[in-house]
């Protein structure tokens, strides 16, 4: 009977356990003392835990499909399979052999001294009951809170202090098996920026689609042009993301973006033999010298940071500051590439001017034609393809100032979903446009589509602003016309009309000058003098996030992320009441532009109270502002805003009105 006991403790995937009908017979009841029955029981108690553990690990540790019972650890369904978990099986699974070698140790001093009692077994057993124990809470604890991928690794974690050594050697055996298949795919995406992960465990996930990308510009009408093929090119590197819920809590959120970047950095290096069969465009010769001479980003290095990565797998117990010296070590040798590339012959500084010039309306003499342009444009009441001719008059006017070479970088576009109907929209289709902007390579990782759109945010309000800057002084110049020919317009016309010019014109000062000239400096001083990719990319984030704010337009994260910033005052950030008072007086200019230019056959009264009634809301809004402004400037970081202030009320004319609004009759 004492061999069929150990021949069970062995056999422990069998499906039933004979000992147990052997313990309910009536030999045991007849010739078994009280004491071995309950020492029988005890021993059936500890081979039916680890039973269940080697029924777990038999489902779970690849032999076959999870469809057998797993209820005994609280689960009905199977758990999702993974590496992670089949890992954490096989760490088990080495567990248990440990035990099937000290029990067939066992078996072989009974079998030489074959008068031994249920003690010889049980005390042996009891060894393992700790650990047995120990197991059934891990698997519990995996099943109920159902457990998947880099989760695995933080749950071991907090349960690898034990005080039993027997426990703690056995957890640290299953964190290294578990932690072989991070360490790899930790590996594979740095160096190679590929992801091992068929089941969707590591915490770098590729998602399927960016939405917000500018990249996927196949839904927008274009100038003749599309840029697809280029840009898809390097679209995969915004498809990886951080997935923090798999991230594990001992790796900070700073660590994890640091993995995140380098995978993207090297995938934008990476070199690609399709790229040069499908004859993809190579923007610059240092794209195409690094294609021939298949230089790896690496500099053929790779085994070196291999041997690092790899060296965590020997620290015995987690150190989280050796994972963060390797990767801070990577990041450093990642960002002096990349800066070397992107400083010194990507010709940063060159694209960054190219970017204001375009997005932040620096070329003022291109965009003044655009704005003539789409100013006749408007004109046309039955123009059936006003969108497109918004489109083509961009590269028209290029052409006719003579700017040529930059179009190769630049060019317009309108989603077709936005653009259905002209009279839904406020201020008609200036608010759909955008600049698309064909990135030098490897500058992809600076310019992200995120980036880009902020972008087209900012030029969105510039060329607005600029579109009302240029309605208002056609209105003056159609009225220096009709004074030539004794018809002229009432005071009250005239007076808003001033008023009106003198507001955006100084709005359009402040930025251009107080705003994005200032900000620009600081950031091209920061690029000449900085070697290092991060504090670029640092300085490059906060231009964008300081000329957003001291241009009104910094709200949250959700409306920056919007196509459309412009659509209705009502979609705005309530928190935001200086961009909606700029909103209202867009619609006042707009509104007053109207009614100008529609005045023919109409009363001379009629305008003049169309005048009083735009001229009362732009006088409360102007008070409005103002009030706000003085209580915003005294913030260090808003100091710009003092300058709009002193142009809006340098003789404090607005805020002597008042006190004192004059009357005309």
């Amino acid at each position: 009977m004492i061999h069929d006991i150990i021949l069970s403790c062995i056999n422990l995937h069998s499906d039933q356990l004979p000992i147990e009908e052997f313990l309910v017979s009536e030999a045991v009841s007849k010739y078994f003392h009280p004491c071995e029955r309950n020492i029988l029981e005890d021993i059936i108690k500890i081979i039916n835990l680890l039973r269940d553990i080697a029924r777990f690990v038999q489902i779970y540790s690849g032999n076959r499909n999870a469809t057998l019972n797993t209820s005994v650890f609280d689960t009905d369904e199977p758990l999702q399979n993974g590496l992670y978990l089949k890992a954490f099986c096989n760490g088990m699974s080495e567990v248990l052999d440990g035990y099937l070698h000290d029990v067939a140790d066992l078996e072989r001093k009974y079998l030489i001294q074959p008068n031994q009692s249920l003690m010889f077994v049980y005390q042996k057993l009891q060894e393992y009951e700790p650990l047995a124990l120990y197991l059934s809470s891990l698997i519990r604890g995996v099943c109920s809170q159902r457990l998947h991928g880099c989760a695995i690794i933080q749950y071991l974690q907090q349960h690898s202090l034990h005080g039993d050594a027997r426990a703690i050697k056995a957890v640290r055996l299953i964190q290294a098996k578990v932690n072989v298949i991070f360490l790899k795919q930790l590996t594979h995406w740095i160096l190679y920026a590929k992801l091992q992960d068929s089941y969707g465990e590591f915490f770098i996930q590729c998602s399927e689609g960016d939405g917000n990308s500018t990249l996927e510009s196949d839904k927008a009408t274009t100038t003749g042009r599309t840029w697809n093929s280029e840009a898809a090119c390097y679209a995969d590197i915004w498809r990886y993301e951080v997935c923090y819920e798999l991230l594990p809590s001992y790796l900070s959120f700073v660590w994890a973006e640091k993995v995140l970047f380098i995978g993207q950095t090297v995938l934008i290096f990476k070199v690609d033999t399709d790229k040069l069969t499908k004859k993809c465009h190579i923007w610059n010769t240092t794209e195409n010298d690094f294609l021939d001479h298949k230089q790896t980003f690496w500099n053929d290095k790779e085994h070196v940071y291999f041997a690092k990565i790899q060296a965590l797998h020997q620290d015995e117990e987690l150190i989280v500051s050796h994972y963060e010296s390797v990767i801070d070590e990577l990041k450093s040798y990642v960002t002096t590439r990349l800066s070397e590339i992107a400083v010194n012959q990507a010709d940063l500084v060159k694209q960054l001017k190219l970017l204001k010039d375009f997005f932040l309306l620096g070329r003022g003499e291109l965009f003044l034609e655009y704005i003539r342009q789409i100013y006749i444009i408007d004109k046309e009441k039955e123009n059936a393809n006003k969108m497109r001719d918004f489109v083509k008059a961009f590269e028209s006017a290029a052409h006719s100032i003579g700017v040529g070479e930059e179009l190769d970088q630049f060019s317009v576009s309108m989603p077709k979903a936005h653009a259905d109907s002209e009279e839904s929209l406020e201020f008609g289709y200036l608010q759909l446009i955008q600049l698309q902007y064909k990135i030098n390579w490897p500058l992809h990782l600076l310019f992200s589509p995120k980036v880009l759109e902020r972008y087209n945010v900012l030029f969105r309000f510039l060329i607005l602003i600029k579109k009302m800057q240029y309605d208002l002084h056609m209105i003056w110049t159609k009225s220096s016309r009709k004074s030539k020919l004794k018809f002229d317009h009432s005071v009250k016309v005239m007076l808003l009309r001033n008023e009106l010019m003198f507001f955006v014109d100084n709005l359009q000062y402040y930025i251009q000058a107080d705003v994005l000239d200032s900000q620009f400096s600081i950031l091209l001083n920061t690029v000449l003098n900085e070697a290092d990719f991060e504090q670029i990319q640092r300085a490059h984030s906060v231009f964008q996030a300081n000329i957003l704010s001291l241009c009104f337009l910094q709200t949250d994260a959700e409306d920056i992320s919007r196509t459309n910033v412009l659509q209705t005052s009502a979609t705005l950030n309530s928190n935001n009441p200086v961009y909606l008072i700029i909103n209202e007086v867009f619609h006042i200019c707009n509104d007053f532009c109207a009614a100008i230019d529609n005045e023919r056959g109409a009363e001379t009264t009629a305008i003049d109270q169309i005048a009083d009634r735009l001229g009362e809301r732009f006088g409360s809004l102007v008070q409005q502002l103002i009030n706000l402004l003085v209580g915003l400037k005294s913030a260090p970081s808003t100091a710009p805003l003092s300058q709009l202030l002193l142009r809006l009320d340098y003789n404090h004319w607005f805020s002597n009105k008042k006190m004192d609004t004059p009357r005309i009759s």
